[in-house]
């Protein structure tokens, strides 16, 4: 029985830089029936208005729940990029996020998430008297958390009356659960802004949500700055 293919969602803009816009479509299948959420065999579709002829891309990464497009200039060379999104729908709220560029109809991975969660080495770990350390060894950052809005309960499970660790305790820091477009500098050219969670002893256990703007130099995204949003 063949599964029917349907129009997740479209954008128009120049992907290719010949001045004319472009239908950009995302289509898939949803193997378990219409009435559920989840996404498979994701294709991109470019249909270029100076030929009239449609390309297609399998997307593979792209499976899971409300894929969506968009385009933007990312590189600054007045052509829209396409970024697609999609939810994996798991617990850790990890987002599926890639950029390509089809300049000159050649489809080209600018931005995935997984290259970029693993382009960072970080360590979490719980110090004396109510306090965590998250440090980015890459960029060789680190930030220092106050545990004391966590609350008595939670702080006297793994700290001693004299706030000594009872036990040593690491965290995490999470692949990418949001990836958004920007424009910070206001100058027509966007940039991608990363949302990544920060866990303590579990994955519900929330410490803060690292935030990393990056910007397209060079010939690749390099991180502006880095900081550290905690839950007020």
């Amino acid at each position: 029985m063949r599964i029917e293919r349907i129009l997740l969602d479209q954008q128009i803009g120049d992907v290719t830089g010949n001045g004319l816009p472009d239908l950009v479509r995302l289509t898939g299948t949803k193997p378990y029936g219409s009435d559920t959420p989840f996404v498979d065999e994701v294709l991109l579709t470019i249909q270029n208005d100076g030929s009239g002829v449609d390309v297609s891309f399998s997307l593979p990464g792209s499976s899971g729940y409300r894929p969506t497009l968009y385009l933007g200039d990312f590189t600054g060379n007045k052509v829209k990029e396409i970024l697609v999104r999609t939810d994996s729908g798991g617990s850790g709220g990890i987002t599926y996020d890639f950029l390509y560029s089809y300049l000159n109809q050649s489809l080209r991975l600018l931005f995935d998430q997984q290259s970029f969660y693993e382009s960072f080495t970080y360590d979490v770990n719980y110090l004396d008297y109510y306090q965590a350390k998250v440090e980015n060894k890459t960029l060789n950052q680190s930030y220092i958390v106050s545990l004391l809005y966590k609350g008595k309960e939670y702080l006297s499970e793994i700290y001693k009356e004299n706030g000594q660790l009872i036990a040593p305790i690491a965290g995490d820091v999470l692949p990418p659960g949001g990836v958004y477009p920007i424009d910070l500098q206001r100058d027509g050219v966007d940039e991608l802004l990363v949302y990544q969670r920060v866990i303590g002893r579990y994955n519900a256990d929330g410490l803060g949500f690292l935030s990393t703007p990056l910007q397209w130099k060079e010939n690749q995204f390099v991180p502006m700055y880095q900081t550290l949003c905690i839950f007020g």
